[in-house]
């Protein structure tokens, strides 16, 4: 039988150390885990934007573009009222609507605060301060946006957006389209007779523009106050928006302008 002299001591003694050494290691392991699963939370939501600080210049605009307004589509058939407000609120100021009767307007649900924008436009804001909408101020003190893949939206004063309300007996008969004022590229002239596909059908004059010619106009109609011109199977539209001079031209404002005026 062994004696206990035949095993070396630092052999009896490192299994012990060893096994002493590894609970408080284990354990500081333990103790580490947690807060590693507590960083990572691909869940989590953005936090929402801290209060901006706004100086006397934004609160000035503010108080002249804060007014009661109604938010509508082009066409109209989605709207409701949507009011400004020159109270602080979340990363902007103040905005008052019925969400369930703009739940229509799909990107109403993510507009929590506006802002003014150095440039006169209205921005509409989500939780963490971005732009969800951006409109800028058109004829008659209405304000439009344009939201790629989604369309075109008013925000305007309901009394002045029924005083302005165009009729199609306005805008049937003879128009010059010109890139510049003074200088047409093309006649159209606005028909009363019902196009196929919806709205009215028009007619183009010889020598026009070849840009205008490959767009391929066949129709015209009123969406929200504006003049909307409609290309070859409807899919292309170009918008004109009347001007303080009387005159119309394309919105939004991109690429080389379209203005529009009586011959």
């Amino acid at each position: 039988m062994a004696d206990l002299n035949d095993f070396p001591m630092d052999r009896m003694l490192r299994v012990p150390l060893c096994r002493m050494l590894a609970i408080p290691v284990l354990a500081g392991l333990f103790a580490i885990t947690p807060a590693f699963a507590q960083k990572a939370d691909p869940a989590a939501k953005p936090a929402p934007a801290a209060a901006p600080k706004l100086d006397a210049s934004v609160r000035e605009a503010a108080a002249r573009i804060a007014a009661p307004l109604r938010l509508s589509s082009a066409d109209g058939s989605r709207s409701c009222a949507f009011a400004l407000k020159t109270d602080a609120s979340g990363p902007g100021l103040t905005v008052e609507f019925d969400r369930p009767a703009c739940a229509d307007i799909g990107f109403s649900a993510q507009v929590i605060a506006w802002l003014p924008d150095p440039s006169g436009s209205i921005r509409l804001l989500n939780a963490q301060g971005r732009t969800v909408a951006e409109f800028t101020e058109g004829a008659g003190g209405s304000y439009e946006a344009l939201r790629e893949g989604d369309g075109v939206y008013f925000l305007a004063n309901p009394a002045t957006a029924d005083a302005t309300e165009l009729r199609p007996e306005e805008v049937v008969g003879d128009w010059d389209l010109a890139r510049q004022a003074g200088a047409p590229v093309c006649r159209v002239t606005f028909l009363d007779s019902p196009a196929k596909g919806g709205g009215f059908r028009l007619s183009i004059a010889t020598g026009c523009d070849a840009a205008l010619l490959r767009f391929g106009p066949t129709a015209w109609d009123i969406e929200g106050g504006n003049i909307i011109v409609r290309g070859e199977g409807g899919a292309s539209v170009i918008r004109f928006a009347r001007q303080e001079d009387g005159g119309w031209a394309r919105t939004p404002e991109r690429g080389r302008p379209l203005l529009m005026t009586r011959p």
